[in-house]
């Protein structure tokens, strides 16, 4: 049995083989939600462990990431673009042109 997880608004589906045992405990869990207000929870869990199944450079950028580049932005006076700001790995570019410009102003 397979499991689909469907886009709408891109029009995409992946099919996620599961077992049969994967399949009842995910109905349960599934039927606790419509009848409770633990839908929150099980969403929140269920969000994050995608968004950790994401290829490392699609993932958001690190706080960290977001500080420096932010600090690199303002010294070099230049935008951060949107992509930059929303996946590690633009925001990897983007670090790896810039740094060295910053080091070098502020020297």
């Amino acid at each position: 049995m397979a499991l689909r997880l469907i886009d709408d608004d891109f029009d995409v589906s992946l099919e996620i083989p599961v077992t049969e045992d994967f399949r009842e405990a995910l109905s349960i869990q599934l039927q606790r939600c419509a009848t409770s207000e633990a839908t929150v929870p099980f969403e929140l869990r269920l969000l994050l462990s995608l968004n950790e199944s994401l290829d490392g450079d699609l993932q958001p950028p690190t706080r960290s990431q977001v500080s420096y580049a932010t600090s690199i932005a303002k010294a070099l006076q230049i935008s951060i673009p949107a992509e930059v700001m929303k996946y590690k790995g633009s925001m990897q570019q983007f670090l790896n042109y810039n740094v060295p410009l910053f080091k070098q102003l502020t020297r």
